[in-house]
């Protein structure tokens, strides 16, 4: 008997209230090749690793929180598939969008992420193409980001009006398979012989910033990310960071400073520290008292 075909990947932190649904959604549409599930538990406390324990599925218990991006790479090591679908636990996924991410893939030997078009439960589309960041575009953060972004009419007169520049390709219909310049995170296919060639996600890199910078990696390789308009997946969102905001406040803000301290001049860095350290101080207190504020920072 041959070995699966595709390895689905999930790292669970607490997320009890959706890892059952992705696993349940698995089991009641599988996709049509071989395919094998291996969950990571990071040290959850909320018995959500339970949920995982059913057959078909390989468990890995951490015994406290290794971060995101070193549980991504148990998992995968864990995984036969020649294809890895890294997959958020609060996704719920239909074989046919599974078949479909393979199928890109397939169809462009170049590309070394495949993403899917993502879509709220009410089936409203959320972004998920966009462009590697600049330093100006995170520090303002996505919302502010994605005002200038409009202002500026970016894209104008490319497919009426949509924007195909930016962080986040806002206002991008999803509708054509093309190289894009990264995916969201939540759900993503990854050819196995290509991360071979530019390696493991970076384990400096514990909560966000992981997949920028494993993309911009993989680009600088010569690799590409794809775009796979058919294939559809549910993303709730927000199902680990919502129970612990300001850890994620600090991680993320961490992951920023190193993906881009390395990309700048060495003098230039303290003043990057501190306009980090000044932006994540600003962003946890407005998650601490739920200002208005917390929501102009993401």
């Amino acid at each position: 008997m041959s070995g699966p075909d595709v390895s689905i990947v999930v790292v669970n932190w607490n997320s009890g209230a959706y890892l059952g649904g992705l696993l349940d959604s698995i089991n009641s549409d599988p996709p049509g090749r071989p395919y094998e599930v291996v969950v990571v538990d990071n040290g959850s406390t909320d018995g959500s690793d339970a949920d995982a324990v059913r057959e078909g599925v390989t468990l890995i218990r951490n015994h406290a929180n290794r971060g995101l991006a070193a549980a991504n790479n148990q998992g995968m090591a864990a995984g036969s598939g020649r294809y890895w679908l890294i997959c958020n636990p609060d996704t719920e996924l239909s074989g046919a969008a599974v078949d479909e991410l393979a199928a890109v893939m397939e169809r462009h030997p170049r590309a070394a992420f495949v993403v899917p078009r993502l879509v709220r439960p009410d089936g409203t589309p959320q972004v998920s193409a966009g462009d590697l960041p600049g330093l100006g575009e995170a520090l303002l953060g996505r919302a502010l980001s994605a005002r200038l972004q409009r202002g500026r009419g970016h894209g104008r007169g490319r497919g009426h009006g949509q924007s195909t520049r930016g962080f986040w390709w806002y206002g991008w219909a999803h509708d054509r398979e093309q190289v894009i310049g990264r995916g969201a995170e939540a759900c993503y296919l990854v050819r196995r012989c290509a991360a071979s060639e530019f390696g493991d996600q970076d384990e400096r890199f514990p909560l966000d910033w992981e997949g920028v910078e494993w993309t911009a990696r993989a680009r600088t390789a010569g690799w590409e990310v794809w775009l796979a308009p058919r294939a559809e997946v549910v993303h709730a969102g927000g199902a680990s960071i919502s129970g612990a905001p300001l850890r994620w406040v600090w991680q993320s803000h961490q992951g920023m400073y190193r993906y881009f301290s390395p990309r700048i001049a060495p003098w230039a860095r303290y003043p990057l520290a501190a306009a980090v350290a000044t932006r994540a101080a600003l962003k946890a207190a407005g998650a601490t008292v739920r200002l208005p504020l917390y929501r102009w920072a993401r």
